[in-house]
C-alpha cells in the first residue's frame, strides 16, 4: 500500500507540475524555468501515438471500405523485414486472389465471378495509378470508373465496384495475395464488395514498384 500511495503522490505531483508549467504562474522563477525544461523534454501524447504506429504493422482503410494499405514497418527492436528485390509473378498473385475470392463467394452461397478482359485491363491500369495516388481519385483528379472512358477500355455496365490494396512486398507471391485478400476480408467495406450478389465479372490487376505491391479488384456487371 505504501508503494501505491507513493506512486499516486508522484503522479499527482507530475500533473500539478505540468499545470504550473503550462499556466505560466511560475514564469521567470528558477522553479518555473526547470518545469518548462521538463515539459519540453517529455514527448507529447501525439508523439507517443506516432511512435506506436511506427513500430507496428499499420492498417489504414478508406471509410467507404474500398482502399487498403497494409505496410510492414520496423519492429520494436528497430530492425526491418527484408524486402523482395526480384521480379514479381503477377499472374500467381492475381490467380490466388481470384481463387480466394470465388471460394469466399461460394461459402456465402453466391455465384462465382467470371474473368473479364476489359475489367482486367482496367484493374491493371488502376493498380499502376495507385503507385502515384493510392486513392479512388485517379491521378488526373477523376473518379476511378472514368477508366472505362480510356481507349480500348469501354465497358457498358449496370454496376461496377473497386477494391484497392497495397502492402510492403516481403513474402512470396501466394502469401502476398493471401495477405492482401485477408485484409480485404477483415474490412467491412471491402468484404461487402467481394460478396455483393449483383456482380458477375471481375478483373484483378497487380503492380510492383520495387518496394510496394499494389492490387486492384475491379468488379462489374455488364449491361
Amino acid at each position: 500500500m505504501k508503494v501505491i500511495r507513493k506512486l499516486i503522490t508522484l503522479l499527482l505531483a507530475i500533473v500539478f507540475g505540468f499545470w504550473l508549467a503550462t499556466t505560466g504562474i511560475l514564469h521567470g522563477t528558477i522553479v518555473g524555468e526547470w518545469l518548462e525544461t521538463v515539459v519540453n523534454i517529455i514527448p507529447s501524447p501525439s508523439e507517443w501515438t506516432d511512435f506506436s504506429r511506427s513500430t507496428n504493422t499499420s492498417l489504414h482503410m478508406n471509410t467507404q471500405g474500398d482502399s487498403l494499405d497494409i505496410s510492414k514497418e520496423s519492429d520494436q527492436s528497430g530492425s526491418t523485414s527484408p524486402l523482395k528485390t526480384s521480379e514479381v509473378d503477377y499472374q500467381v498473385v492475381e490467380e490466388r486472389i481470384f481463387v480466394l475470392l470465388n471460394n469466399l463467394r461460394q461459402e456465402q452461397g453466391l455465384n462465382n465471378l467470371k474473368k473479364n478482359d476489359i475489367l482486367k485491363k482496367a484493374a491493371d491500369l488502376r493498380a499502376k495509378e495507385t503507385e502515384t495516388s493510392f486513392s479512388h481519385t485517379r491521378p488526373n483528379g477523376k473518379n476511378p470508373f472514368t477508366v472505362f472512358e480510356e481507349n480500348g477500355l469501354a465497358y457498358p455496365y449496370r454496376v461496377v465496384g473497386e477494391n484497392l490494396g497495397m502492402a510492403t512486398y516481403y513474402l512470396d507471391e501466394k502469401e502476398m495475395a493471401e495477405l492482401l485478400f485477408n485484409g480485404w476480408v477483415e474490412s467491412e467495406g471491402h468484404y461487402e464488395n467481394m460478396v455483393r450478389p449483383e456482380y458477375e465479372e471481375i478483373g484483378i490487376g497487380v503492380h510492383y514498384d520495387g518496394e510496394f505491391l499494389y492490387a486492384t479488384q475491379m468488379f462489374g456487371t455488364p449491361i
